[in-house]
C-alpha cells in the first residue's frame, strides 16, 4: 500500500522539486545590467560579462534601412554557458557605437546583423576564439536573399562590427 501512495506521490514531488528550482534559480540569478550607453537617442544594451576581460568597440552602420546587431559570448562553443550577450540598434544612413566587455574565459563568439523585415537579409557568424585574445570580427547585410530568385535587401551592405 505504501508504494502505490508514493508512486501517485511522485508526480507531486517532481513539481515541487522543479517549483523550488525554478524559484532558487530566480533568486539568486545576476542582476540585468541596465543600459548604460546612448548615442543620439540609440540605445546600446551591453552585456552582462561573468568574469573581467577585454573592452570591444561597437560599430553598427545602416544603410538606406535600420539596423540592429546582436551578439553573444559562450564557454565551451555553440552549445557551452551563456557568459553575455547584448544587442545593438541603429536608424537608417547612420552609424551607431558602443562598447561591450568580451568575458575572460569566452571561447565562442556568435554574432549578426539584421537589417529590415526582409527574411534572409540578415547575416549571423560563429567564431571559436582563444579566451582573452583580441578580436576583429565584421558581419554584412548581403545584397540578396539566399536561393535562386534572391529578394534585394533594403538595408545591403549594413555591417555590424566587434574588435577589442
Amino acid at each position: 500500500m505504501s508504494s502505490t501512495i508514493s508512486r501517485r506521490l511522485a508526480p507531486l514531488r517532481l513539481g515541487i522539486l522543479t517549483f523550488g528550482v525554478l524559484i532558487a534559480a530566480s533568486v539568486s540569478a545576476p542582476a540585468v545590467v541596465p543600459a548604460h550607453a546612448t548615442t543620439a537617442g540609440r540605445t546600446v544594451v551591453p552585456a552582462h560579462a561573468t568574469t573581467a576581460g577585454r573592452t570591444v568597440a561597437l560599430t553598427l552602420k545602416c544603410k538606406n534601412i535600420s539596423c540592429s546587431g546582436s551578439w553573444f559570448w559562450r564557454q565551451g562553443g555553440l552549445t557551452g554557458t551563456l557568459l553575455g550577450s547584448g544587442s545593438i540598434a541603429g536608424p537608417a544612413n547612420a552609424t551607431t557605437t558602443g562598447t561591450t566587455t568580451q568575458p575572460a574565459a569566452a571561447d565562442t563568439l556568435n554574432f549578426g546583423v539584421k537589417a529590415g523585415s526582409t527574411s534572409g537579409c540578415g547575416r549571423g557568424f560563429i567564431e571559436y576564439i582563444t579566451p582573452g585574445s583580441a578580436i576583429n570580427f565584421t558581419a554584412t547585410v548581403p545584397s540578396k536573399t539566399p536561393g535562386s530568385y534572391g529578394t534585394p535587401c533594403p538595408g545591403a551592405g549594413s555591417s555590424f562590427n566587434l574588435k577589442s
